[in-house]
């Protein structure tokens, strides 16, 4: 038989790319009569490093909007223009969130995803440098050969580290250089045998401890090979889910301690055991079914805690959905407030809920070491009975100094981290802890820092030189999250982050990797992180934490950059608009992880997404689509704010760049800002300081500046205050709560100005992170903007409004100029691209502004229509619309209800049925039984959401004898007829006829 690979009949090698590879085999019977073709998809492993393009414009254009390096398996969005390209592995975790367009919410249809083989191959000729450029290789290789190139890269960091790093510093001498010399630990703890150990020693049969041990290990195995990936729903028998596994490893450690209560080994063998179970609850969502030791914390139970948290928050001022910060405030002011009046039992159940929260809003794990309750803190307590056996074994002090770190008890942890590192000064691990440890110290000299940032890079340089190692075959499983320097363990990616800081300032001279290659491996390995957790729960929010602020990094860095380096080439002004663009397209993707983050509203991210948005618009003033995204966020600052002088500020703003946006569509990007823009307070306040910074005119502030201005002026704009645990710098006085209502809609928080639009029902308090629904409209997530007098020093609270689906395309009704007819200021033809889009979100935006005071209703209602006749899927639209006319006029809103264009009950969703649930609703109270869209509708939103959410709706109707229409009702949801047999028998015991 004939066979022809790729066409060619003479074989040839085939040649990888750097993601999927596609091979066509033709194969041709003998008589050359029938032929089959068959596709081979060759998938390489992703690059675990950040790359770096010889040419800067092709990192831009090959850049990963999530992950900022070379785009892995591309997948573009279909008919996005201009085009938009994800890595597969992070476009498929976002599109499982949210089923929108990340970059700016535009709906994903059926057949969303384009595979981009072609640009695959196109990329993977690109030239690149060797990750290890910076210990001193000059190589210059394809994309598709990097990875071979640096497993065998000569100036690949060495495996085994100098001892000399260690025992040349000041402390080593001073404790351990003479053999009687040691350093004094204060660490007090007593090996003692708890009830919850107690309980897990129960294996039977077995009275051999190496027995034992095999067994646990065998079960830890087993575990690792069952664990589920994201997006699948793995059903798993009694007895055969990987928690199970996970569990009976514990038991089998236990019993061995048991026997053998005095061997370190065992206690730190269940401790890594313990700390797994802490992993395998919040990363994939494994938990307990029944057991009274750990409780359940169900979705259920998750929502009437937070219901009794946001009941707690208005008795102390905070109605609405207050911040974070707030609710963990009143928690504290009530739980004093209980103990004072000797109400020991509700203080108890306070601070429940204050653990509880605590746990959402961390962002390092340190309020799970907190909890004793928790696996983790029984994990630290058996690597504390393992060190009180054998305090001479470095492993030991190792696991329990970076728990220590955990707990904010530094100057322990260092004592712990030291002597283990004394002990093995070329453990890896030990190094990168310690140099933490000596960071977090009261007083850090600058030797101190430099120290710590070797310690720092070495720890991080191990980890991409095991990435880079021929021997780590892969084995099909997930790397374990046990080792210390995993990427899933959000201690070890800030200590990162700690480095990149430390390097912006060039503490290191040899050799160093410097603050943006620190800085995109964090993104690279925070983004692969993500990705492995199943549910959204503490630690995926905090590798998102990880991955947020390592982005705002970058995106500072690059704001501060006079000239991209290779942009430069693009002469002049060009070379600088390129470099705008890139800062814009930086902007519009963390501004899109930000909307989809799983992470609770709080002060610190919303004040993120403040700046973002300010940096986006400061880049480029005459883009719509970033004005009307800043209008968003200035929106939802006045919408927890009370003071009514900086809610009037925060909606006059929200609307000037609202009508900006609207202003802008059809015309170019380019020119002079808008009038609505620069009238702007906090607009203003920076054009005050960049004139402040002219008159100074010191040599690096030009420098800084460059030759146009506004995009290097955003960095006072994304400046603020250093966070712990050396993260980049950030400001901390926004919040926003993302509080999804009736069919997903965000419920307008308490608010000064009056409001025709009543507050949503039996709304949830918060949404757990890990139920969001993926048919979710998408929630907008805000951002504080400074107000009309000294922002930087108000203290606001911000809710988000609810998020809308912008328009993919031109509307209809008001095509856009032509690219003949758009002329610049210059006379050039403008290209089409340039141009800014028509899109109904700058109007539903000015809607929802509008309609917060009664004197401005009609003007909202005239642009909720418009919004309707632009975009008639947007159920927002319709919804908004509708609660602002429900008090004056009910059948009104059922008319807006009923325009919106409803699918065939049988492709119906959530947010479908959350239309017609409302007019079902609003014409059962207003007792219009007859009303011709009352039984449709009821059929409709029983068949989506269930005949318990008809109940209340049957007995009203019952007590009504409307005994036809629900016999017609419930034959319709059944998709039967009203004279089916069976039918009949339950109409006749529900003495329907």
């Amino acid at each position: 038989m004939k066979v022809s690979v790729n066409e060619e009949s003479d074989p040839q090698p085939s040649p990888l790319t750097v993601g999927e590879t596609v091979v066509s085999i033709k194969v041709l019977s003998a008589d050359g009569s029938n032929s089959q073709v068959y596709y081979v998809l060759v998938m390489r492993e992703q690059i675990p490093m950040a790359v770096s393009f010889r040419d800067v414009k092709e990192q831009v254009s090959y850049e990963c909007p999530v992950t900022l390096t070379a785009l892995y398996r591309p997948i573009s969005i279909n008919q996005s223009d201009p085009q938009h390209l994800f890595s597969a592995p992070y476009i498929d975790m976002l599109a499982r969130r949210s089923k929108v367009d990340p970059l700016n919410e535009c709906p994903l249809g059926d057949s969303w995803k384009v595979l981009e083989h072609d640009l695959d191959k196109t990329m993977s000729s690109a030239l690149v440098n060797c990750f290890f450029a910076y210990r001193g290789c000059e190589s210059v290789v394809k994309l598709a050969e990097v990875g071979s190139h640096a497993l065998e890269c000569p100036h690949k960091p060495s495996a085994d580290l100098d001892p000399k790093d260690v025992t040349e510093t000041s402390w080593y001498k001073k404790h351990f250089a003479a053999p009687s010399t040691c350093l004094e630990i204060e660490t007090k703890h007593t090996l003692e045998v708890r009830n919850w150990e107690k309980r897990l020693q129960k294996a039977i049969g077995q009275d051999s401890v190496d027995n034992l041990c095999s067994l646990a290990q065998d079960n830890l195995k087993l575990y690792r090979e069952r664990l589920p990936k994201p997006g699948d729903l793995q059903q798993y028998e009694n007895g055969q889910s990987p928690l199970d596994c996970l569990e009976q490893a514990a038991v089998y450690y236990a019993s061995a301690i048991k026997l053998k209560p005095r061997d370190p080994r065992l206690h730190f063998l269940l401790g890594l055991a313990l700390e797994e179970q802490h992993y395998a609850a919040e990363m994939y969502g494994l938990r307990r079914k029944s057991d009274g030791d750990v409780e359940d914390l169900s979705s259920a139970k998750s929502t009437a805690r937070q219901d009794d948290i946001l009941a707690v928050c208005k008795l102390h001022g905070f109605p609405g959905t207050p911040t974070m910060e707030n609710q963990l405030q009143a928690l504290d002011t009530e739980y004093h407030q209980l103990k004072e009046q000797g109400q020991s039992g509700k203080a108890d159940y306070i601070q429940t809920l204050f653990i509880f929260l605590s746990k959402k809003a961390g962002k390092d794990g340190s309020a799970g070491v907190g909890d004793e309750e928790s696996c983790i803190h029984r994990a630290l307590l058996k690597y504390l009975d393992a060190w009180s056996l054998n305090q001479d074994f470095w492993e030991y002090n190792l696991h329990v100094g970076r728990m220590l770190l955990l707990q904010k008890r530094n100057k322990e942890a260092l004592q712990h981290l030291q002597t283990g590192l004394a002990l093995r000064p070329s453990q890896p691990a030990l190094r990168f802890f310690t140099g933490l440890a000596l960071l977090l110290q009261e007083e850090a000299s600058e030797a101190v820092e430099k120290e710590a940032a070797l310690f720092l890079q070495q720890g991080l340089e191990h980890v991409i030189a095991q990435s880079c190692n021929t021997e780590n075959n892969y084995s099909g499983l997930e790397p374990s999250v046990t080792d210390p320097l995993s990427s899933v363990r959000t201690q070890f990616l800030r200590g990162c982050l700690t480095l990149g800081a430390l390097q912006q300032k060039n503490t290191l001279s040899q050799k160093p990797m410097s603050s943006e290659q620190v800085y995109h491996t964090v993104v690279v390995m925070a983004a692969r992180g993500v990705c492995r957790c199943v549910c959204r729960d503490e630690v995926a929010q905090q590798l998102e934490w990880v991955l947020l602020d390592a982005h705002f990094a970058l995106l500072q860095s690059l704001i501060q950059q006079k000239k991209a380096a290779g942009l430069t080439q693009g002469q002049g002004k060009q070379g600088e608009t390129e470099r705008q663009a890139w800062v814009a397209k930086r902007c519009q993707a963390l501004t899109g992880l930000i909307r989809l983050t799983s992470i609770p509203a709080c002060r610190e991210l919303m004040d993120m997404q403040e700046k973002v948005c300010q940096v986006a618009v400061v880049t480029t003033p005459r883009d719509s689509h970033a004005l009307c995204l800043l209008g968003l966020a200035q929106l939802a600052q006045c919408d927890n704010d009370h003071g009514s002088q900086r809610l009037e500020g925060a909606v006059a703003n929200a609307c000037l760049s609202f009508q900006a946006s609207i202003e802008l569509e059809d015309k170019p990007q380019s020119g002079e800002p808008p009038t609505q823009l620069t009238k702007q307070q906090w607009w203003q306040d920076r054009l005050a300081a960049d004139k402040e910074k002219a008159v100074k005119g010191t040599a690096s502030q030009g420098a800084g500046r460059g030759g146009s201005g506004p995009p290097d002026t955003a960095v006072a704009a994304g400046r603020g205050c250093g966070r712990g645990m050396g993260g980049p710098a950030r400001g901390g006085t926004a919040a926003a709560a993302k509080t999804p209502t009736r069919g997903g809609k965000t419920a307008p928080p308490a608010k000064n100005t009056p409001s025709t639009a009543p507050p949503a029902k039996n709304t949830p308090s918060t949404a757990p992170p890990a139920t969001v629904s993926p048919s979710s409209r998408g929630q907008v997530g805000a951002a504080k903007t400074p107000g009309p007098a000294k922002p930087s020093s108000s203290k606001t609270q911000l809710i988000s409004p609810s998020k809308s689906k912008p328009d993919c395309s031109p509307s209809p009704a008001k095509p856009g100029p032509t690219e003949e007819s758009a002329v610049a200021e210059s006379g050039n033809v403008l290209p089409k691209a340039l141009l800014n889009r028509r899109s109904h979100a700058p109007r539903l935006g000015l809607a929802r502004a509008l309609s917060r005071s009664a004197d401005s209703h009609d003007q909202a209602h005239q642009l909720y229509q418009e919004v309707i006749t632009m975009a008639p899927e947007v159920h927002d639209a319709y919804i908004e619309l509708a609660e602002m006319l429900e008090q004056s006029d009910p059948l009104a809103a059922v008319e807006v209800y009923c325009r919106f264009p409803l699918k065939p009950v049988s492709e119906q969703n959530f947010d479908d049925a959350f239309i017609t649930g409302e007019i079902v609703r609003i014409l059962m109270k207003q007792g219009l039984y007859e009303h011709p869209e009352l039984r449709h509708n009821l059929i409709a939103y029983g068949k989506v959401m269930g005949l318990g959410c008809l109940e209340k709706y049957i007995n009203i109707l019952e007590g009504k004898f409307m005994s036809s229409l629900l016999k017609r009702v419930y034959a319709g949801i059944h998709d039967k007829s009203v004279e089916d047999k069976d039918l009949q028998d339950f109409f006749k015991f529900k003495c329907w006829i």
